[in-house]
């Protein structure tokens, strides 16, 4: 069973990979490629989604993430969990969440900075998180 420092390992093993829109691959991957990868790798989850818009249809992404995972509200996020953030009412962006020593932190593919990132979850960040997920079986 895996746990939820497998999950932040695995997704940190992306750090700094050129991000690119629908990749899934080490050559190039967005936010969303980067939680089905992440997924893949520990046995989580085999789900995924292709043909979306950069812009995607906000009922199919967030239903994207209902089928593969537990929603839970965004108070009760621990390390491992997935946040999505919308940009005006939408959501559009994807990342994982680690509860830091000293303060949260989210790992994502940032398209702006065109790599995966690791950052502190900002009060900016927290103003557009709409929606949290857990993966089923994980360890605590």
């Amino acid at each position: 069973m895996q746990n939820r420092d497998d999950i932040i390992m695995a997704a940190r093993s992306w750090l700094g990979r050129p991000w690119r829109h629908q990749g899934r691959s080490s050559t190039g991957i967005d936010c969303a490629g980067l939680v089905v990868l992440v997924a893949r790798s520990l046995g989580l989850a085999d789900h995924d989604v292709s043909g979306y818009r950069r812009t995607p249809h906000a009922g199919r992404f967030v239903a994207a993430f209902r089928e593969a995972m537990e929603e839970i509200r965004i108070a009760d996020l621990k390390t491992g969990d997935v946040i999505l953030f919308a940009d005006g009412t939408s959501p559009c962006h994807v990342a994982f969440y680690a509860a830091g020593e000293d303060q949260p932190r989210i790992i994502h593919a940032h398209a702006l900075r065109r790599k995966v990132v690791e950052e502190i979850y900002t009060a900016d960040w927290q103003k557009k998180a709409i929606h949290a997920f857990r993966f089923y079986g994980v360890a605590d």
